[in-house]
């Protein structure tokens, strides 16, 4: 049996051939009910979490259950949401057993993990939730760590903080990186790398070395340029040892970041143009929005605001195609970073001002930042 996909834009839910269209608020309570299955959460807990900007009240709560109740009755065979007396409320998931992984064939599950691999390396992040949506009727799990990681790329950021089922040291990646795309302050992210690299014999080996790479942006947007340069040669002692061309990009993107926040725009176009050449080979969405968001910034360091105007809005939008938040969060972080400290565009800053706002808002990053630091005290 298949499960449940989801239309944000529009506020619909659909399962197989079916699509229930709801209001903003039951949609946002459906997902959170659903993203946390089987467990029970209070009325307190729920206004708390899915409308903390405002202030609604208990029979808020209630009158929402009552009319998802309604809408969504149809689907009673997978799901139901119960009353639990004297505490709140629970979405039961019906669970339907998928064929042993013995009766797999090998060829199949190594295909599904290709699949998922290809998927991840293009930057499509919504194929990628697809098939983890779809692992019952597929007959197949997936590998632990991107049941870990796909919280990450849609967003679901509280699970990190939440979750205990997993080590902190595992878990650490990305709690680093939350708090990063969080942090306005860049010297309180230095800070907090500082406690990370504490844990790094902890971590596993790849997000040890994505940390040290990204430590180099860190330091460079904190203004901490000699801290950079040389971060910047342990980094690509890393990458060398790799033979990655995704972090190869990866580690282009830190490089010209600190070109830009160097005020050295000839470094920061080389570095775009040697970018887009590999991308020309290995079509990687995310990196391919990312770089062309940095041509937008060199396009105003030469005085071409129009131009880079285009550059920036279409690299966003090619993030915000992929379905990777994290990826859309940084993109207007470092738009609204570079145009809060240069005088570039006041009318795009008051743009990108709003939507970094928006941003902050859905998911309750500022909120995150404070609930990061307290796991790592």
């Amino acid at each position: 049996m298949g499960i449940i996909s989801w239309s944000d834009e529009l506020f619909q839910v659909h399962y197989a051939d079916e699509t229930i269209t709801l209001l903003p608020k039951e949609y946002a309570l459906f997902h959170y009910l659903f993203t946390w299955k089987n467990r029970t959460f209070s009325r307190e807990e729920l206004l708390d979490r899915v409308w903390p900007l405002e202030d609604p009240t208990d029979r808020t709560v209630d009158d929402h259950i009552y009319r998802l109740r309604r809408k969504l009755q149809k689907w009673s065979p997978l799901f139901t949401i119960d009353t639990v007396r004297g505490v709140g409320y629970r979405l039961t998931w019906k669970q339907q057993q998928p064929p042993q992984p013995s009766v797999l064939n090998h060829e199949f599950a190594d295909t599904i993990r290709s699949l998922m691999e290809t998927y991840h390396g293009m930057g499509m992040g919504a194929a990628m939730q697809t098939l983890q949506a779809n692992q019952e009727v597929l007959g197949f799990s997936l590998d632990p760590f991107y049941e870990m990681y796909l919280h990450f790329i849609r967003g679901d950021f509280p699970w990190f903080v939440e979750n205990t089922s997993f080590s902190l040291p595992e878990r650490l990646f990305y709690l680093f990186h939350i708090y990063y795309m969080a942090e306005t302050e860049m010297e309180n992210t230095v800070h907090l790398l500082k406690r990370v690299e504490a844990y790094a014999g902890q971590m596993p080996p790849t997000f040890r070395d994505e940390v040290q790479i990204t430590a180099v942006a860190v330091f460079a947007l904190a203004g901490l340029r000699k801290e950079a340069e040389e971060q910047l040669a342990v980094a690509k002692q890393v990458v060398a040892s790799m033979e990655s061309k995704s972090f190869t990009l990866f580690l282009h993107a830190q490089q010209v970041l600190l070109a830009l926040v160097s005020n050295r725009p000839e470094e920061a176009e080389e570095l775009i143009l040697h970018a887009a050449e590999k991308l020309q080979l290995v079509p990687m969405q995310r990196e391919l929005g990312s770089f062309i968001v940095y041509r937008g910034i060199c396009l105003y360091m030469r005085g071409d605001r129009t131009k880079a105007r285009q550059q920036i809005d279409e690299g966003v939008e090619i993030i915000r195609s992929t379905k990777f938040i994290p990826h859309l969060i940084y993109a207007v972080k470092t738009v609204h970073f570079f145009l809060l400290t240069h005088p570039y565009d006041e009318e795009w800053l008051r743009k990108y001002s709003k939507l970094w706002e928006e941003l902050n808002r859905e998911y309750a990053l500022e909120r995150l930042k404070k609930s990061i630091l307290c796991a790592l005290s």
